[in-house]
């Protein structure tokens, strides 16, 4: 089995060199582009090239990308994966509650990252497991791996459109709310972040999308990426997530926070084509809501 992951790429817009093709138009670092001179292939129209060879429009593009080795401190978790799409530079899965999306400091084979280490062997393939987003470990839902370095830098650095399903405590009292509050670590807690003058810009759009006598359900669209924001805004703003005890709220019938990635959208760094992933609402989440009508 080859140790390089081959694609072609037509140049189709006016570049001095190869190396601006790949930098400026591909979006590829410094990083993955030393990676490639070093270990992997570049190839100009079927033949070995480098990166300051002057191209033209129409020229086919070769790049050979090794694969990546699992980090020493992964071991395989064999639980199964529940994957939602998959293709040579992708592999996209719907997380399960109660799993954390990568090995913490002394817990190892229980993660999501180790989980998807298994079927890579398992099922006979090559690739790195390079997680573009991540979950709290009882929020489940859409989590995004990239197989290969350049996958990932084009990915981390790309739009991406995320959006959760959450049930909050209470009668939320906005049809639409943008909640723009400034995050920070809470001093007192390795753990918890809060709201503080002090902290980092953070928003997160909320809409209302269904009514209970006790509990509201919203849709919830990150603008920033802080640690556990989702939770933090909506605590901050007085209606906790049901069953987010760190954050305020109790629940007898849910033993996690009622958060769930319900969506995402990014651009497929190859194809360079908008993809996007949609996952179910959990059954937990489902029994839940219908016991409380």
């Amino acid at each position: 089995m080859s140790r390089l992951l081959h694609w072609v790429w037509e140049v189709r817009s006016h570049h001095h060199q190869l190396k601006h093709f790949l930098q400026d138009e591909k979006q590829m670092s410094r990083r993955t582009l030393t990676l490639i001179k070093a270990s992997g292939e570049i190839l100009l129209n079927g033949k070995k090239s480098n990166v300051n060879t002057r191209i033209i429009v129409g020229d086919q593009v070769t790049v050979g990308i090794p694969f990546s080795n699992h980090p020493e401190h992964f071991s395989e978790n064999t639980e199964d994966v529940h994957i939602i799409f998959e293709d040579e530079h992708l592999i996209v899965v719907n997380k399960q509650p109660g799993v954390s999306t990568l090995p913490s400091q002394g817990v190892r084979g229980h993660s999501l990252a180790e989980a998807i280490m298994h079927y890579a062997r398992t099922s006979d393939q090559l690739f790195g497991v390079h997680p573009v987003n991540r979950l709290d470990r009882f929020t489940s839902g859409i989590v995004v791996f990239a197989k290969h370095r350049y996958a990932h830098d084009f990915l981390m650095k790309s739009f991406q459109d995320k959006r959760y399903v959450a049930v909050v405590d209470g009668q939320f009292p906005y049809k639409e709310k943008m909640i723009s509050l400034p995050i920070d670590r809470n001093r007192t807690s390795i753990v918890e972040r809060q709201v503080t003058v002090t902290g980092k810009p953070a928003k997160t759009y909320v809409k209302r999308i269904e009514e209970h006598a006790l509990y509201t359900v919203l849709s919830v669209k990150l603008y920033t990426g802080r640690t556990h924001q989702i939770r933090v805004h909506l605590s901050a703003s007085g209606y906790p997530i049901v069953g987010d005890t760190l954050y305020g709220s109790t629940s007898n019938q849910l033993n996690r926070q009622a958060l769930h990635a319900a969506h995402y959208e990014t651009v497929h760094p190859i194809t360079q084509e908008q993809i996007q992933f949609s996952a179910p609402t959990p059954k937990d989440i489902v029994q839940f809501l219908s016991n409380n009508i």
